[in-house]
């Protein structure tokens, strides 16, 4: 496996970790958004969002992550996992879902969804740099 496949792989349990704290903090409303906007109900909402937590983590620990070092991991992980989580809520939430749903495109509203994709960065942030760390420590030691 190269260094790009490998970092994608390092995202996949965190975001399904974080896409479960989003949906947790959004609640069933998030379901119903995402699946509506397919033409499914909350349970195909529910698969569809963990799917996309997957995929929008690995890009984040093979293509956002190499680029965050403010030079402290506390800092890595709020502005990082902050960022991350806004640059989502605009592409996400203002931009494909309305586009697949026929919504109003860039409506920035500050609620459940947007709170929830800051949720999701923190989460996703500070779940792949707790896991580095273990990982680090264990072949260090062993």
């Amino acid at each position: 496996m190269n260094l790009k496949q490998e970092n994608l792989c390092r995202g996949l349990l965190p975001g399904v970790i974080a896409g479960y704290f989003f949906l947790a903090y959004a609640g069933p409303d998030l379901q119903d958004l995402v699946g509506g906007a397919f033409g499914a109900g909350p349970l195909v909402g529910f698969v569809l969002h963990l799917a996309i937590s997957i995929v929008v983590a690995a890009l984040y620990t093979a293509l956002f992550l190499p680029f965050v070092d403010f030079g402290n991991p506390l800092l890595n992980i709020v502005v990082g996992g902050l960022l991350y989580g806004l640059l989502w809520w605009v592409i996400g939430g203002n931009i494909i879902l309305p586009l697949i749903s026929g919504g109003e495109l860039f409506r920035l509203e500050l609620g459940p969804i947007f709170y929830g994709h800051i949720v999701y960065g923190h989460t996703l942030a500070f779940i792949v740099f707790l896991r580095d760390a273990v990982l680090a420590q264990l072949r260090s030691n062993g």
